[in-house]
């Protein structure tokens, strides 16, 4: 068995990765650790989530990144965004779908190159917000394509029923508790996590 290995990680995003909803106080990103811990990957998370972010938001703070990264160079960093973008105010949309994509790329050029992933944004309980939602999910996606970084989609797994759907319902419309956090960590986490497995080890300063 090869020895247990540390790596830092800052999760940055809404509040799905503040965990809002869960009444333990725990939301997926703990599950991530203890998953990670399973198979021999301990990580040290810096949990940058804040409850009604933005993709131009969270670029706006990305100096909480960058923080991160010059204490420890080896940081690997996991973005989620996009819910609050596709809200409107007033019948106006909180983030064009332009200026959600021009924040995306921001965050590329300012994240560490070949240790920035993308988590998509996940169902609500409003159809027409999901109708946005899933538009602007696949815009993103193209976009990390196109510049190589790793993006893990979460809509479809959870929209057609579950958990995550069931809390989400039953509570204040976009957040579940921690049944549904779970069933978000299901979905995400095999492909988070054979990605973090990947990465290089990098020597620190």
């Amino acid at each position: 068995m090869s020895e247990p290995r540390d790596l830092p990680v800052c999760v940055i995003g809404d509040s799905f990765v503040a965990g809002y909803g869960d009444d333990t106080g725990r939301g997926w990103t703990p599950l991530l650790v203890e998953a990670a811990a399973g198979e021999g990957l301990h990580l040290h998370v810096t949990n940058a989530g804040i409850g009604g972010d933005t993709s131009e938001m969270i670029l706006a703070r990305w100096d909480e990144v960058d923080r991160r990264r010059t204490s420890m160079p080896g940081t690997a960093v996991i973005a989620e965004f996009g819910v609050n973008d596709v809200m409107h105010i007033d019948g106006v949309e909180r983030v064009a779908e332009a200026a959600t994509l021009a924040a995306l790329r921001g965050m590329i050029e300012r994240g560490p190159e070949g240790r920035l992933l993308v988590i998509g944004p996940p169902p609500v309980a409003w159809d027409e917000v999901n109708e946005r939602t899933t538009a602007r999910a696949d815009a993103i996606a193209a976009v990390c394509a196109e510049a190589g970084v790793p993006f893990v989609p979460t809509f479809d797994a959870l929209r057609p029923g579950g958990a995550w759907m069931r809390e989400v319902e039953a509570g204040d419309g976009a957040h579940p508790g921690p049944a549904g956090y779970a069933q978000f960590m299901d979905t995400i986490a095999r492909p988070v996590l054979d990605w973090l497995h990947a990465l290089p080890d990098v020597e620190p300063l």
